[in-house]
């Protein structure tokens, strides 16, 4: 059975409609409960693993934080949706998982001036000050996903459903997404099957060795993992044979291949010298 992923620009109206859609089908719905759990298994705070999800990009040099609190979530949340029947909501893993046919990708959006008079009342501040405050979350929401995954979130072609709660009720909604994943082409097969195995590995690769590599960019196809590192010449066969190392000893990885991206801001240091 497929997977359903909703992202919403109201997390509280989204977290309500993944759950409603898991209970209609009878699926397991994962959410933000999930952080308990990755922050015990890595000894990290769950607080930190919030705020990797929710903060809009800040200082460079809170990216590589950032990016490894992501990464432990990226992977926990990969292995749970291998099983079938899940819907998922809160975690970003509409980034992840785009070329997954089986995951059904729902966006749930309110119109901005809908979002506008809801702050207004609810923070009690002016409307022309909340109007500010939607556009500005608008702006940062797209910034996050940007710097995260190199994708705007905000795009509707990212998604295979995008619903207005401005002009349908959130019960609708509830329907439309229930009805829609029983469509033949969200069903799984082989193919999208292997290609959610492929993501699982490949993230659990790279969870492994952004330590070492936080940057490091990880791919992965029937147990042949390829990785993308950046690195002075003089240090390329120590970074490669320490990747494969680590990679070759993890489960499901056959063979490690490893490229090199030249790393051009270290590069001009070292002529300067």
């Amino acid at each position: 059975m497929p997977l359903i992923i909703v992202s919403s620009d109201n997390f509280k109206q989204g977290d309500e409609i993944g759950q409603k859609v898991a209970g209609v089908l009878g699926y397991r719905y994962v959410g933000r409960e999930l952080l308990t759990w990755v922050a015990s298994e890595n000894q990290v705070s769950e607080e930190d693993l919030a705020r990797a999800l929710d903060d809009p990009p800040g200082l460079l040099a809170r990216r590589a934080r950032r990016q490894r609190m992501l990464g432990y979530i990226e992977a926990a949340c990969l292995n749970v949706l291998l099983d079938d029947n899940v819907v998922c909501h809160g975690l970003a893993a509409h980034l992840y998982v785009r070329a997954v046919s089986h995951a059904l990708k729902v966006r749930i959006i309110n119109e901005p001036e809908q979002r506008a008079e809801e702050l207004s009342q609810a923070e009690g501040i002016s409307l022309d000050k909340a109007r500010k405050q939607v556009l500005r979350q608008t702006k940062d929401e797209r910034r996050w996903s940007e710097e995260a995954y190199s994708l705007d979130q905000t795009d509707a072609s990212l998604y295979d459903l995008v619903i207005s709660l401005g002009t349908l009720e959130l019960d609708k909604a509830v329907e439309i997404i229930s009805d829609t994943v029983s469509y033949r082409k969200f069903q799984p097969m082989t193919y999208s099957r292997k290609l959610m195995q492929d993501k699982a590995l490949a993230a659990g690769v790279r969870l492994k060795l952004m330590e070492q590599f936080p940057d490091i960019r990880v791919e992965a196809n029937d147990g042949t993992v390829v990785a993308y590192i950046q690195s002075l010449k003089k240090d390329q066969r120590k970074k490669q044979e320490m990747v494969r190392q680590i990679a070759g000893e993890l489960p499901g990885v056959r063979h490690v291949e490893v490229h090199i991206i030249r790393d051009l801001v270290g590069q001009a240091a070292q002529s300067s010298r």
